[in-house]
């Protein structure tokens, strides 16, 4: 991973961060997880652990993305931060369902109940990267918050993706059961756009591009790990 050693424009500390993003090893396309559905080795039981811990982030998210919008004290970005509120409760932009409603689609899909969802036990990893999503906003300048995103709704476009396809080639689903991936994988790019704009513009001083970087990799780390059950 690069060390921040010279002074950067932010345009050229974006375009450098997303490089190092790509060859960073927790990146999700990558994980194994992933590449088990794409081949279609990995069981239903071992879908089902992952569908039920993944969940836990996906319930949180409209939250979330509320407690951003709250933070935010640029008004033309906070009214892009209203409308990624609003796609993740009820799928305005992409003309789908609330992403929440989406993701409990495909996990009744898998023979999983609403209840399953909401009772689960977190695991260790699934409540650090909860309490840790939760607990920059309190802690880091809003604007480094949306920036970290280019590492984690930027990078799961292309994962999501790749599950849906391999959801639907190898585990025969439907389509409409899968449509949280697919819905995620147009909806996330738009939202990493968002996370660019915002670093283009403030993400300027050495310590901030160093404060970003070093929280991006750590989500990304949290976020791998959450899809790293038990084979």
């Amino acid at each position: 991973m690069t060390t921040q050693s010279q002074n950067l424009s932010s345009a050229e500390f974006v375009q450098q961060l997303k490089k190092e993003i790509q060859a960073f090893p927790k990146i999700r396309i990558k994980h194994p997880f992933l590449k088990a559905v794409c081949n279609g080795t990995a069981t239903m039981d071992q879908i089902r652990a992952w569908a039920i811990q993944d969940y836990q982030f996906r319930a949180a998210v409209p939250r979330i993305a509320m407690m951003r919008y709250i933070a935010c004290t640029d008004p033309e970005i906070a009214q892009k931060l209203w409308g990624v509120v609003e796609e993740e409760t009820r799928g305005m932009d992409t003309g789908s369902a609330g992403h929440n409603e989406l993701a409990i689609r495909f996990a009744e899909s898998i023979g999983l109940r609403k209840q399953q969802l909401e009772n689960a036990e977190l695991l260790p990893s699934t409540a650090a990267h909860l309490y840790y999503v939760e607990l920059i906003i309190h802690t880091l300048p809003w604007f480094v918050v949306m920036a970290i995103q280019i590492g984690a709704e930027g990078t799961f476009g292309p994962a999501a993706a790749a599950l849906g396809h391999g959801f639907i080639k190898q585990y025969n689903m439907k389509p409409d059961d899968v449509r949280f991936f697919t819905v995620h994988s147009e909806a996330d790019e738009e939202h990493s756009s968002l996370a660019e704009e915002i670093a283009v513009r403030y993400i300027s001083s050495p310590h901030l591009q160093e404060q970003t970087r070093k929280h991006t990799f750590r989500r990304m780390e949290l976020l791998y790990d959450i899809w790293s059950i038990d084979y």
